[in-house]
């Protein structure tokens, strides 16, 4: 792999391992288990062909021993180019165990910005297994696709327990808050490691537009399901129109730390 790809893997290394750490409480030993067996499918994490198009290598369990945070990982190099990945639906699949294959635990779709030869994509949970992660995706000097899987448990968790519960604390209390007028489109900027203005007021019918102004990638990820960007490098912008009043809370699952309020209000 090139020093840029191992740069890029290493940090997908660092952000997987922080979020194994952010207050899951999950421990090393709880992470023990069957390897997982991974495959890339065509179609997407929705609607996907059962049968494997490229087989992966298993994403091997933590040992025993292992620090609290440690993260599974998993190496294969597949015989096809990233642009033909790119070309039509692919999505990456993982599954419980051998003995368990037709339980799906995380997926990704192959979707996104390719920077530096190398795409990262989301692994969602699936089936409330706990287990979630990312996957890098980097181009070959033979025209093949290196792919590797960082899977890890409690992420999930982890985002959950780092967004602020609801309260009855109204926008005008909470800082810092930027209040728009009435309008049909605003503008939230995404910095390194937080959303410009943790609360935005708005009206009905609005339009937020995110921008990822910061230097590493970002989500915007609606709590609640509303909405969902997966990974925007920088520079990449993401839309949601508010057709309800209500307070919507929203993370950057990558960081969720990272924390954000829209409040839509009636016009």
């Amino acid at each position: 792999m090139g020093r840029s790809v191992t740069r890029s893997l290493l940090t997908m290394i660092a952000t997987v391992a922080l979020f194994g750490t952010a207050g899951t409480g999950v421990m090393a030993q709880d992470l023990v288990g069957a390897p997982h067996p991974a495959h890339v499918h065509q179609g997407t994490c929705a609607e996907l062909d059962p049968e494997p198009e490229y087989p992966l290598s298993e994403v091997e369990p933590v040992s025993p021993d292992a620090e609290p945070g440690a993260v599974e990982v998993g190496v294969t190099s597949i015989d096809v180019s990233l642009d033909d990945l790119l070309a039509e639906p692919f999505a990456i699949n993982l599954h419980e165990s051998t003995e368990n294959v037709e339980n799906y635990i995380a997926c990704g779709d192959v979707v996104g910005t390719v920077v530096d030869g190398t795409l990262v994509i989301g692994l969602y949970e699936q089936n409330d297994s706990g287990y979630s992660g990312v996957a890098a995706l980097s181009t070959t000097g033979n025209g093949g696709t290196d792919v590797v899987v960082f899977l890890g448990f409690g992420l999930s968790n982890a985002a959950a327990e780092a967004t602020p519960a609801a309260s009855s604390t109204t926008a005008s209390e909470a800082t810092p808050a930027a209040v728009t007028t009435a309008s049909e489109e605003t503008a939230v900027a995404i910095l390194d490691y937080s959303f410009d203005g943790e609360t935005v007021e708005i009206p009905v019918g609005t339009t937020v537009t995110w921008t990822n102004d910061g230097g590493v990638i970002h989500t915007t990820t609606s709590t609640d399901g509303l909405w969902d960007s997966g990974i925007m490098s920088s520079g990449e912008v993401f839309s949601h129109t508010f057709d309800e009043a209500g307070s919507f809370e929203y993370i950057c699952t990558l960081h969720p730390v990272m924390t954000g309020t829209i409040v839509v209000t009636e016009p």
